[in-house]
Parts: C-alpha cells; sequence; structure tokens
C-alpha cells in the first residue's frame, strides 16, 4: 500500500470517527430533553433574590411560547388554603389539539411569593414518569416527567399525578409555576411547541384561615 493510500484511509477513518461522535452527541441531548428538562425552565418571574427562570423554549426553539391557542397546561388539586404539613395529590395536564402531537413533558415548581423560597415538598407517586430535581443553589425543588412519562405515541393530552406536601408552617401566599411541552416525537427539538402561563402561576394557595 501507497503512503497516500495509507493517509487517504487515515482521513476516512478521522472523518468516521467525527460523524459517530457527532451523532452521539445530538443522541444524547435528545435523550437528555426527553428524561426531563433541567432546573428552572418554569419561567417563574424573579422573586425575592431570585431571578426569573427560563422556560423550555429555550431549547425547543421553533415557536415562540404560547405560539397558539389550541395549547394548554393546567393543574389541578391545589387547595384554596393549604393546611400546613399537609400532603396533597395533585395533576398536570398538557394539552393540544395537533394530532401530531405525540410527546409530551412538563417542569413544575412552588414558590414561597413573599421572597422566591421553594415551598413544601414534591413527593413522586409513580416513578415510572415522574421524577423530582433539586435547584444548583437554593430551596428551589422541581417535579418533571421522566424519559418513560413521556407518553410518547399519545395524542390529545398527557397528565402526570403527584403529591405536594405543604410547608410546615404558615409561610403565606404559594404560588406554582410551570411549563409544558408539546412535542411531535421526531427525535429533535424542533417543530415543538411550550406552553405557560408565565409569569402568571398555574395555581395559588393561601395558609388555612384561623
Amino acid at each position: 500500500m501507497t503512503e497516500f493510500e495509507t493517509q487517504g484511509k487515515r482521513r476516512i477513518a478521522k472523518r468516521l470517527c467525527t460523524s459517530l461522535a457527532l451523532v452521539a452527541l445530538v443522541s444524547s441531548i435528545s435523550f437528555a430533553a426527553s428524561a426531563g428538562p433541567q432546573a428552572a425552565m418554569t419561567g417563574a418571574p424573579a422573586l425575592g433574590k431570585d431571578a426569573a427562570e427560563g422556560s423550555c423554549v429555550s431549547c425547543h426553539n421553533s415557536f415562540p411560547i404560547n405560539s397558539d391557542t389550541a395549547g394548554a397546561i393546567h393543574l389541578q388539586g391545589v387547595p384554596a388554603e393549604y393546611e400546613p404539613g399537609s400532603t396533597y395529590s395533585l395533576t398536570i395536564r398538557v394539552s393540544h389539539t395537533d394530532p401530531a402531537a405525540m410527546r409530551w413533558g412538563f417542569q413544575l415548581t412552588a414558590l414561597v411569593m413573599s421572597d422566591g423560597a421553594g415551598a413544601g415538598d414534591f413527593i413522586v407517586t409513580d416513578s415510572a414518569t415522574t421524577q423530582v430535581l433539586a435547584a444548583m443553589t437554593g430551596t428551589r425543588s422541581y417535579i418533571e416527567q421522566s424519559y418513560g412519562g413521556t407518553a410518547i405515541g399519545q395524542t390529545g393530552s398527557a397528565s402526570w399525578t403527584f403529591e405536594w406536601k405543604a410547608p410546615s408552617k404558615d409561610v403565606g401566599r404559594i404560588a406554582f409555576f410551570a411549563s409544558g411541552n408539546v412535542a411531535n416525537a421526531d427525535g429533535s427539538n424542533q417543530g415543538d411547541r411550550i406552553y405557560s402561563p408565565s409569569p402568571l402561576p398555574v395555581a395559588e394557595t393561601t395558609p388555612t384561615t384561623p
């Protein structure tokens, strides 16, 4: 084999390795998104010392947030008044009328409105579909879908049920902020739509009146 042929084979091998590395990178990014967004993607506004959070539209950027009125995100089960230390069953639902919407996701947090601190604790009741993340700093926590909880192939809507334990003492008004992902299940971050009432909450609760 000539030196020219040897160098040619080396160049082909190098290009192949680069291509495989790019495929692996894209696959890992896609898996990471399907496995749930990073913390602080709920669209919560600036509160106390905490800056405003982003939303999933920073990654799924084909459309602006709330790009149409066919999609929605709703949270059910939040009491009008919370009893300190009590546990409540909550259900979050993301919906869209587009039949091409076939994969779903969300992220939710609960905050004390007076200072932006995390409020209470999220409790996973179905580890196959949901997971809890802690913020890199501070006291906030987040519940979101897991990789197995994207309801791939399901049209119309998807919902997730979990529990929220109220703080052990009266912390004043608590608000829940959320972002929902309506995806087309093509394995990329393109063509997906993000919905959130941000900077408004999806639900609020106040302490039980004495």
